[in-house]
């Protein structure tokens, strides 16, 4: 069996960009780090990872895209594929008001956009959908120890696991989404302090799960 992964980025903002933005090689440095997390997550040499889901979250409007592997169409593995249909979901959601939110908007193929009233309704939602464990990926700092029981056990992947990484270090900030997920029961906190980047984490998780299925696949 293979194992289904969800990854969940909190995002705290993304830059505003334009199909131009695009044309002429101005992507913005944000956006373009979540293009390689969108690539890592789902691209393979000739094929798409479609038992993988992406979430991204952005804690400042409340908005969530999820990229469902399963219907996912339309996404290559270059910079431009990806960044215009980032730009087409978040184009998606910018009309809608306070009295129509609460439900999935479908973008392209395979990408959903919603909108939430708060963190704490994320949560709730999010609270919904998990149906094993959760594991929120941060660093390893010294002067977070009080704070967070780092758990360095090898990962095991089981079927729809979620792997919440933040996009921001500590350092800068303590998000209140962060505070929300280190209070449920269901999650697991791990540290991948060696691996700096969000999209070589990714890549690592990828690389234990594929590790795992091979193993499963002998067993039998």
């Amino acid at each position: 069996m293979i194992n289904l992964v969800n990854f969940l980025l909190l995002i705290e903002s993304i830059s505003d960009y334009s199909k131009n933005d695009i044309d002429v090689g101005k992507t913005p440095f944000d956006v373009y780090r979540l293009c390689s997390c969108i690539r890592e997550t789902f691209c393979l040499s000739y094929a798409l990872r479609k038992h993988n889901n992406l979430f991204l979250y952005i804690e400042k409007n409340y908005i969530l895209i999820k990229f469902n592997g399963k219907e996912l169409k339309y996404l290559g593995p270059d910079e431009r594929s990806e960044t215009l249909l980032l730009m087409k979901a978040l184009n998606k959601i910018r009309n809608v008001n306070s009295y129509n939110i609460n439900y999935w908007r479908k973008s392209t193929p395979g990408i959903f956009i919603r909108k939430f009233t708060n963190n704490n309704s994320f949560m709730s939602y999010y609270q919904k959908i998990v149906n094993h464990l959760g594991f929120l990926v941060i660093d390893s700092l010294d002067d977070q120890k009080n704070f967070f029981e780092i758990n360095q056990e090898p990962i095991e992947i089981m079927d729809n696991d979620f792997f919440i990484i933040p996009t921001y270090t500590l350092q800068e900030r303590t998000s209140h989404s962060i505070k929300l997920f280190k209070e449920l029961k269901n999650t697991k906190l791990i540290s991948l302090s060696k691996i700096k980047n969000v999209e070589d984490k990714i890549l690592y998780i990828n690389f234990r799960k594929d590790q795992q299925n091979t193993h499963n696949i002998k067993v039998k």
